[in-house]
């Protein structure tokens, strides 16, 4: 039952080509069709921020400090656990490039100064809660401008896949 070439179905280079066309354009509307993260779990993760610093803020009681970290770290658990059981889409690993992880962390990192320069900015001027009011402005930065960032990162994952 050996298997000679002269047995195998024929198929032209011209073929090959169109069908392998077909299949990273498929694979391509496959990527595209979800964001590469979703903007939920980076506000999520933003408002855990902003509740972490309203909760160590200088004056906040040690029960009060307790029981909201406590809270929000269970909430941040739950936030994990939708991510993972929603069964977001995991490119390959392929197309996590440098490029791409630039443009993430350009990003993240961006709504962090955002958030540094303010806190020390209302700081200065002695405005009370000065780091939770910074993070709550990240966080809108972040639900804000997520979403594109995240479909800008899909469309260059997706560009890959088509170049082959």
């Amino acid at each position: 039952m050996d298997a000679t070439p002269e047995d195998a179905a024929h198929i032209t280079p011209e073929d090959a080509a169109r069908t392998l066309s077909e299949i990273r354009a498929s694979q391509a509307r496959l990527i595209r069709s979800r964001p590469w993260f979703p903007a939920w779990y980076t506000t999520g993760v933003g408002l855990y921020v902003t509740g972490i610093q309203f909760f160590t803020e200088p004056g906040t009681s040690v029960g009060v400090m307790r029981t909201g970290i406590g809270v929000l770290t269970v909430a941040l658990i739950g936030l994990v656990l939708a991510l993972v059981l929603l069964g977001h889409q995991r490119p390959h690993r392929a197309l996590v490039t440098w490029r791409v992880l630039g443009i993430f962390g350009a990003w993240l990192v961006t709504a962090l100064v955002l958030c540094f320069v303010l806190a020390l900015a209302l700081s200065a001027v002695e405005v009370p809660y000065a780091r939770t009011f910074a993070a709550l402005v990240m966080t809108v930065y972040m639900a804000v401008t997520g979403p594109p960032v995240a479909r800008r990162i899909t469309r260059r994952m997706a560009a890959t896949i088509e170049a082959g």
